[in-house]
């Protein structure tokens, strides 16, 4: 027994004793090993650290380009709106020089025409031309085959008609000046191209004085700049539209491999080559290997000598702490091992929760389908080469089943809806897969067919769906089934919604998301933005008045201001036609009301000077607004200063409201208006019942006055009705003092537009005449 047992004392001594032995040689061999393997780690961060470098100067020229792109177009909308303000110049001291020597108008015409005929700019690629503001050519140096002729009706390739737009520039923009963007013919050519103009008002000869160049211009100069930046930093760059030969570090590259960003060896350089999709330039950065062999030898030369003491030193304590520790691991060996298999066998079974947990969050409870969970995950997955057709089908008729049978029953028909229309996609599609989304919609998704396979494939579906004949109840029926198709892999869930609702209302089984939804959508958008804007504004007190006079036609002088609203935004200043629509849906419109009348009321009380604001039908439905409004007439003593307009298509679309706000604010000595009469029913009627104070007659039948007898001959009827009756009358979107002597001439008492001043935020007593 006592041999046995200094026999286990000496085997576990000897043990230990051959391992710290085997430990020791351990350090020795890795000491001796160490500088070979040294030597290659520190080639590899030589590598490591020039291919950083190659992808950041690479990536650091590619944000370099994007900033020239848009530095460069703000700097070309600049230059060519100096060019023509610098032509407009030109012009006005021909204009102002001529007549003061008296000279005839078609003299000075044919003068500033001459002048303006040869005016290069953008190094000769724009040009100055001159229309008459209702579109008749007076100079196109580019084609000037068009001069004399009028434009008014010409439609661009998008269908805009080009010159009306002109027209709204120069007369409704501030100081009559400002951008557009169209389609034109390039000179000398049959192409055309969008080009982006600059085009201000001349106001002596109702001229329309504009120069522009073409997109492709603007980045052919962008290219030029931004290639010969590159070359001055010594970057890689290969254009492969200037005709030159393929380099022959680019051959054998793929596309796929080039949008990623690729490493290529030469003989004597390292490059990072990337694609710059936006010019379809191919871009980079080198190092030569000379310089990378110098990094590494001055590394070793510096490194060695200090790892060489460091290892002897770490060796021997490293072999000291393998001393000790052999003795405490020794003992510890068996707990350890212990406890590594609990902790295995636990992550089994988190690995199994995790998993069916997974697998309930992408799961729908009642069909088994995946989820729309499952669905926006599925999509982040596939390629991006593939094409993605997703289909949302609807069981229209649910409802009425639902409610008939009830939720459980409606349930059972979900579910064997859900099996039927599995069932029938598999065997049309493989590879599809298919989802509930929610409530009575499904999603059937494909990746590997073209449009009209996946069509054919979704009418298919539907017709063996309707087909299909159900039983709840001892009842059977069958089930009305509508899609709709999106070929988006951004937002088809949206898409394809959108294209559903549309199949339902034009009563259609099938529906394809197109151009028309797809500009809904951008509408949408464009809403969503305004009410960001809106609520943003709101917040930051941003929503303000802007006054525009009203002039007694007779004497020319200023009665009262227009109060009209305008919200301050980062993009720029917003007016009603912008926003009213959707602050409507958004149910803030009575704040922004209520925000831009109370500041209206404050400045009236503060410079005593008298006021028109408008009022919506929303305003005057709300009886909490009407008492709102009129407690801040009485507490700022203001309503005898006042006057209330409301447009006529919504004055008279419920009399008895318009008739009740009258009386309460007409006991306090406030003023009613009808705006923008002559727009809507133009109800004479209406008018003789109510008897406003005023009536504002509209913008567009004005504007016609002088170039229509018809027209005049309404608005004298109407001015003639309005005098019988004792109520006043304004004169809308005066704009040229042509439109006030005609308004004068009829009768009309009061007159506004831009001929007396535009809308500003601060009162101006002097008019702009």
């Amino acid at each position: 027994m006592k041999g046995d047992k200094d026999t286990l004392r000496i085997i576990p001594t000897f043990s230990i004793i051959l391992t710290l032995l085997g430990l020791f040689g351990l350090v020795i061999f890795f000491y001796t090993f160490y500088k070979s393997e040294l030597n290659q780690a520190i080639y590899k961060s030589v590598l490591t650290q020039a291919k950083n470098r190659l992808r950041y100067t690479t990536s650091s020229y590619e944000l370099l380009l994007k900033k020239e792109r848009t530095l460069n177009l703000e700097d070309s909308k600049e230059e060519i709106k100096e060019e023509v303000k610098n032509a407009w110049v030109i012009a006005n001291s021909i204009y102002h020089f001529c007549k003061k020597r008296r000279c005839r108008d078609e003299t000075i015409k044919l003068l500033i025409k001459n002048a303006l005929q040869n005016y290069k700019f953008f190094n000769g690629l724009g040009y100055i031309f001159i229309d008459k503001v209702k579109g008749k050519v007076v100079l196109n140096p580019a084609y000037p085959q068009i001069e004399g002729k009028s434009m008014w009706n010409w439609k661009d390739l998008k269908g805009k008609f080009v010159h009306r737009e002109f027209e709204r520039i120069v007369l409704y923009s501030p100081n009559g000046e400002g951008f557009i963007t169209y389609y034109w013919y390039k000179p000398n050519s049959k192409e055309v191209d969008k080009k982006i103009s600059y085009i201000k008002l001349f106001k002596p000869y109702n001229w329309i004085i504009g120069g522009g160049v073409y997109y492709s211009q603007i980045r052919e100069r962008i290219k030029r700049h931004a290639f010969c930046v590159g070359k001055a930093i010594n970057a890689f760059i290969y254009d492969p539209s200037s005709q030159k030969e393929k380099p022959d570090i680019l051959k054998g590259l793929k596309p796929e491999d080039l949008r990623k960003g690729v490493f290529v060896y030469t003989k004597d350089r390292l490059y990072y080559l990337k694609l710059y999709p936006e010019w379809n330039w191919i871009v980079g950065s080198y190092i030569s290997k000379s310089e990378m062999v110098k990094d590494t030898f001055y590394l070793q030369k510096e490194f060695l000598t200090k790892a060489d003491k460091i290892i002897v030193s770490t060796s021997a304590i490293i072999l000291l702490i393998i001393t000790l520790s052999s003795f405490a691991l020794f003992s510890y060996n068996r707990k350890l091992a212990e406890s590594i298999k609990e902790l295995k066998e636990k992550e089994g079974k988190l690995v199994k929760l995790t998993r069916n947990l997974k697998i309930i969050a992408y799961k729908d409870d009642i069909t088994g389908l995946p989820n729309s969970k499952k669905l926006i995950e599925d999509l982040s997955k596939i390629d991006p080469s593939k094409n993605i057709h997703f289909a949302l089908i609807n069981i229209r008729n649910f409802k009425e089943l639902n409610e008939l049978f009830g939720f459980d029953d409606g349930n059972k028909i979900l579910k064997a809806f859900a099996q039927n229309l599995k069932r029938e996609v598999k065997k049309l599609c493989k590879n599809c897969i298919i989802y509930r989304i929610r409530g009575n919609k499904f999603g059937v998704l494909s990746c590997n067919l073209n449009d009209t396979q996946f069509i054919e494939l979704i009418e298919k579906i539907i017709q063996k769906l309707e087909n299909h004949e159900f039983e709840v109840n001892n009842i059977k029926f069958k089930l009305d089934v509508i899609a709709g198709i999106s070929k988006n892999r951004d937002n088809p869930l949206i898409e394809a919604e959108m294209a559903e609702e549309e199949a339902k209302k034009r009563d259609f089984k099938l529906y394809v998301f197109d151009k028309e939804l797809e500009n809904k959508f951008k509408k949408l958008e464009e809403n969503l933005k305004i009410a960001i804007l809106l609520k943003d504004a709101l917040e930051k007190d941003k929503v303000i008045p802007f006054f525009q006079p009203i002039v007694e036609l007779k004497s020319l002088k200023v009665v009262k201001y227009e109060a009209v609203m305008r919200v301050e935004t980062p993009e720029g200043i917003l007016n009603p036609g912008q926003f009213l629509e959707v602050a409507k849906k958004m149910s803030i419109y009575k704040k922004l009301s209520k925000s831009v009348l109370e500041k209206a009321f404050k400045k009236c009380a503060e410079t005593g000077i008298d006021i028109s604001v408008n009022l919506s039908t929303e305003d005057l439905a709300s009886e909490n607004m009407v008492n709102w409004i009129i407690s801040r007439l009485e507490e700022y003593k203001i309503a005898e200063k006042v006057c209330f307009e409301v447009v006529e298509t919504e004055a008279f679309s419920d009399l008895k409201i318009l008739e009740n706000f009258y009386r309460r604010i007409k006991d306090i000595g406030a003023l009613l208006a009808i705006d923008d009469f002559g727009s809507g029913y133009s109800n004479y009627e209406y008018l003789a019942t109510v008897k406003p104070d005023i009536v504002k007659i509209d913008g567009s039948l004005i504007s016609k006055i002088s170039s229509s007898k018809e027209v005049e001959k309404l608005v004298r009827h109407i001015v003639t009705f309005c005098k019988d009756l004792q109520i006043k009358t304004v004169a809308e979107f005066i704009s040229s003092k042509e439109l006030y002597e005609k308004a004068k001439e009829i009768g009309i008492d009061y007159g506004q537009g831009y001929y007396f001043g535009k809308p500003s935020p601060e009162i101006k007593s002097e008019l702009e005449v």
